[in-house]
């Protein structure tokens, strides 16, 4: 038997059909992840509220809004395989982990669901379409008010995801070889999240600047890597 997490493996917890799913949801994970951090700056010219409100008539735009909710989906199931693959106390760690991970699929399919039928459905398209200006008006107030809204459920996302990088993190790093390596990766991950927590914490964007290739270049890297190594992992059920 290999060294690693499957030494730790009971067979009749999980399959290695369910962990090489989560290795190809893993991987899509990074696609998805390009896709949601890329695709914003074809509309970063749009700063006035006028021309956001045009944003809905973007189907590139709403369409990003409905990847970031495939990938929430995605995450989970990817995150869902590796409680499964540890015992005793990394077990627990994990499990609180993925909790994490269901906590911040949550929030952020709430928030982007908001943004798909709350913002853009109704309130854009009730501003743009209405001829009277009470109504526009009020239209206007509930788009400025969401964005305090999206600031919170964005903190709760974020905190969320972090932590469940470093339950992961200190869960594998227990571990030995590439399942350490792996459980290293996950806290670099935290790591490089905490500038965009504390500027989330502090309400000053300013904080997280310079860290934008996180997003845009580490996550993709990290989310294939991951998936490479649960393929590994599936294939270690039948090297044993």
């Amino acid at each position: 038997m290999v060294s690693g997490a499957t030494s730790d493996i009971l067979p009749e917890r999980v399959s290695p059909a369910f962990i090489k799913v989560a290795s190809i949801c893993a991987m899509a994970t990074a696609l998805t992840t390009i896709a949601v951090h890329w695709l914003p700056d074809l509309w970063s010219t749009s700063t006035t509220f006028e021309s956001r409100v045009q944003l809905r008539h973007n189907a590139i735009y709403t369409g990003r809004l409905w990847i970031v909710l495939i990938h929430c989906v995605l995450v989970v199931i990817s995150m869902a395989a590796i409680p499964c693959l540890l015992n005793g106390t990394a077990r627990l760690i994990a499990m609180f982990g993925f909790s994490c991970y269901v906590v911040f699929a949550f929030v952020e399919s709430l928030r982007t669901s908001l943004s798909i039928f709350a913002v853009n459905r109704a309130w854009r398209a009730g501003y743009e379409t209405s001829n009277d200006d009470m109504r526009r008006q009020a239209f206007r107030d509930a788009l400025d008010t969401f964005v305090g809204v999206n600031e919170a459920l964005f903190f709760l996302f974020f905190a969320a995801f972090t932590v469940g990088l470093f339950c992961y993190g200190f869960a594998l790093v227990l571990k030995s070889g590439i399942d350490q390596g792996v459980g290293l990766l996950f806290l670099l991950w935290g790591v490089l999240n905490l500038p965009g927590l504390v500027a989330a914490i502090a309400g000053n964007e300013a904080l997280s600047a310079g860290f934008d290739w996180v997003g845009r270049y580490f996550q993709p890297a990290a989310r294939f890597s991951l998936g490479l190594w649960l393929c590994n992992v599936a294939g270690r059920f039948r090297t044993t």
